[in-house]
C-alpha cells in the first residue's frame, strides 16, 4: 500500500518535470530559479510554455521563467518565503513586471494529494463506474464540465457517478494529467448539493485510483472553501500551490 511519503515523492518527481528542476531542489535551503524549458513527461495545459510560473511545495519556491525575466527574479524573488509568496503584494509586483513583457498573471491554484492510510470510503448512494470508452458519451453534457476534461493532453480515464434511481445526480472524473498522477474533478447537480455526495464520490474515486497504482490529485482556488472541504473530507491534504502567466489579451 502507498504511504504519505510515497505520494509526496511522486508529486515532487512530477513537479520537477513540470518546472525543469531537480527533485533535490525541493530539499534545498534556498529557493530555485530556472529557465523555462519544456521537459518530456511534463503536464501539458493551456499554460504550457508560459513566460513565468512558480510552485510552492514543502516551504520551497521554484520559479520557472523566460530568460528575459530571470535577472529580475534573481534580484527580487530569490529570498521570498514560499509560505507567503502568494500574498497580494508579491503577486502585484510580479504582475507589474510581467506587463513590461506583454504578459500578466493568469491564475493561481492550490493542490491536494491523498493520505493513503485512511480507511476506504464506502458509497452513500447507488453508484455506477465508467471507464475511458464509456466516458465519451458525456462529451457534450454541460452538467459535468468539472468532472471531465475531454483533452488529448490529459485524457479522462475513470469516473464514478451517484445515482437516484436511473438518474445521475453527481459525477467525479479523473484525467491522466501525467504518467503517474491523475487529476480529479467533481460535479453535483443542483438540488443534491450539501448532502456529502461530492465528498463521497471524490473519496471513492481517490481509493480506486490508488488501487490502480496512480496518485490522484485535486486542485481548487483560495476562495472556493466548499471545494477545499470536499478535498479534505475525502482524505486529501494540501501539498503545493502554483501560479502562472499568460500573454496579455490572450484568452
Amino acid at each position: 500500500m502507498s504511504t504519505k511519503k510515497y505520494v509526496l515523492e511522486i508529486a515532487k518527481a512530477q513537479l520537477a518535470l513540470d518546472y525543469n528542476c531537480k527533485v533535490s531542489d525541493f530539499e534545498n535551503k534556498e529557493n530555485t530559479i530556472v529557465e523555462n524549458r519544456l521537459i518530456k513527461g511534463r503536464r501539458i495545459y493551456e499554460s504550457d510554455g508560459c513566460f513565468f510560473k512558480a510552485v510552492c511545495f514543502a516551504n520551497k519556491l521554484i520559479i520557472n521563467a523566460s530568460l528575459e525575466m530571470i535577472p529580475w527574479c534573481e534580484e527580487k524573488l530569490i529570498n521570498k518565503s514560499a509560505a507567503w509568496f502568494f500574498q497580494y503584494q508579491n503577486i502585484r509586483k510580479i504582475d507589474e513586471k510581467l506587463q513590461e513583457f506583454g504578459h500578466e498573471i493568469a491564475d493561481a491554484h492550490h493542490y491536494y494529494i491523498p493520505n493513503p492510510k485512511l480507511e476506504e470510503i464506502k458509497p452513500i448512494t447507488d453508484v455506477k463506474w465508467y471507464e475511458y470508452d464509456d466516458i465519451l458519451q458525456f462529451k457534450d453534457d454541460d452538467r459535468f464540465k468539472e468532472a471531465f476534461a475531454f483533452d488529448k493532453n490529459h485524457p479522462d480515464m475513470l469516473s464514478v457517478a451517484a445515482l437516484d434511481g436511473n438518474n445521475i445526480i453527481g459525477m467525479a472524473g479523473a484525467s491522466s494529467d501525467g504518467k503517474t498522477i491523475w487529476q480529479i474533478g467533481i460535479d453535483v447537480l443542483p438540488g443534491h448539493r450539501g448532502k456529502g455526495i461530492g465528498t463521497n464520490l471524490v473519496g471513492m474515486l481517490k481509493d480506486e485510483i490508488l488501487k490502480r497504482g496512480k496518485i490522484p490529485f485535486y486542485g481548487t482556488v483560495e476562495s472556493h472553501i466548499h471545494s477545499q472541504n470536499i478535498a479534505i473530507n475525502a482524505g486529501f491534504f494540501p501539498a503545493w500551490a502554483e501560479l502562472y502567466s499568460k500573454q496579455k489579451n490572450h484568452k
